[in-house]
């Protein structure tokens, strides 16, 4: 699949909404598939108490596409993170992606020490922000949800919980770990691997580059992995469908 090359677009109602909210992904004068830069001190959340604190969102213009897919998947009890950073997708998901009174668990991938593109980053505080966040959404939750933090390199972790028994047990995994091409396809064969028959992968940042446009770096972006995963389990997985922000699958077969 070459670059500009979208993927075949698949799915019922899920595809129609993702159609819908393409033109929701893109702001006035943000690179499509771009992190944003974090905002300055002066603008971060910094409420007391039971308030939520982060310094940057890349989130929450993909929530209406999440709340229709989460809204398909009956029973959702596992779900698995590659990349928390300061657990906004976290939050979400444990407020949102278990039924009210279901036991869950939530197994969250992140080594805390930042990529290429969180260079000066205070990633101490970072992963502090996490863990606060984090307990405050356990709190607030209708459903019982067990977190799970696996400190580490996700080709070690994933790895391990294969080897722990976890293979073919996760409703919904979702990549957003290391930007770098090798890395996300090393991510996504494991995630596919973890993923139950029927569950969702979710694939972040499908178009985005550190570099500018012209001179981006193939190797340097998940796309060319995202492409080339798919392109490979083509017979195994269902394309629910694409922009550029996020790209989203589902398991059909083992």
């Amino acid at each position: 699949m070459t670059r500009g090359q979208a993927f075949p677009r698949e799915g019922g109602p899920a595809r129609m909404l993702l159609k819908r909210f393409v033109k929701d992904m893109f702001r006035a004068g943000e690179k499509p598939g771009a992190p944003e830069p974090a905002q300055p001190a002066a603008a971060r959340a910094q409420g007391d108490g039971d308030e939520y604190r982060y310094s940057a969102d890349w989130f929450s213009m993909c929530i209406p596409v999440w709340q229709e897919l989460f809204s398909q998947l009956p029973d959702v009890v596992k779900i698995l993170e590659i990349g928390s950073f300061e657990g906004r997708s976290t939050v979400w998901l444990i407020e949102n992606g278990f039924k009210a009174g279901a036991k869950a668990d939530i197994y969250c991938v992140d080594t805390w020490q930042g990529g290429v593109e969180h260079q000066g980053a205070d990633m101490a505080a970072i992963e502090q922000r996490f863990l606060r966040n984090v307990e405050i959404a356990r709190a607030r939750s209708a459903a019982a949800v067990t977190v799970h933090v696996r400190k580490g390199p996700s080709a070690a972790v994933l790895a391990g919980l294969a080897a722990e028994g976890h293979a073919s047990s996760f409703d919904a995994v979702y990549v957003d770990g290391s930007h770098q091409c090798p890395d996300v396809l090393h991510d996504l064969v494991l995630a596919f691997q973890l993923c139950r028959v029927g569950g969702v992968i979710i694939c972040d940042d499908y178009d985005w580059s550190q570099e500018p446009p012209g001179s981006e770096d193939l190797l340097n972006q998940p796309k060319l992995a995202i492409d080339s995963f798919v392109n490979c389990y083509r017979r195994k997985l269902e394309v629910v469908g694409i922009t550029l922000r996020q790209a989203y699958l589902r398991k059909s077969a083992a």
